[in-house]
């Protein structure tokens, strides 16, 4: 039988090259992932309401510590993150989206500045706040 040490081995060597493997069964495949997500909600909040009550969110942060998450960064969390986001696709999705609060960004443009802390100012801030937030549960 083999060790965790050695099943690990043949995991990580089998695993690193199926990466095409995986685009093209994304590709090529006949089912809605999104559609089957939505269907499964209910099942998904019951999933967390246990593992809520088994307090694994906790657990699991606690596990890995904020070691773990600096180990995760540093040997796959960077070059992952530049390469998500230098696409043309995403920058798209960024504009698109970013573009929606355009409006709430500005809605402190025709209210008076004050003075540094001034009520005005601090009016201004909630306005812009406000219209932030309306954006955002209005999806």
């Amino acid at each position: 039988m083999k060790t965790a040490s050695q099943s690990a081995t043949k995991w990580a060597t089998r695993t690193s090259g199926a990466s095409q493997d995986y685009a093209t069964g994304v590709a090529t495949t006949d089912k809605d992932q999104a559609a089957k997500a939505i269907a499964a909600k209910e099942i998904y909040k019951q999933a967390l309401t246990a593992s809520f009550g088994l307090d694994s969110y906790a657990k699991g942060l606690t596990k890995s510590g904020k070691a773990g998450w600096q180990k995760g960064v540093a040997e796959k969390g960077a070059q992952n993150y530049s390469t998500g986001v230098s696409t043309a696709g995403a920058q798209s999705k960024y504009a698109e989206n970013s573009g929606k609060y355009d409006t709430a960004r500005n809605a402190a443009a025709s209210l008076p500045r004050g003075a540094k802390g001034s009520a005005a100012n601090l009016a201004r801030v909630s306005a812009v706040a406000n219209a932030l937030r309306a954006v955002k549960v209005a999806k």
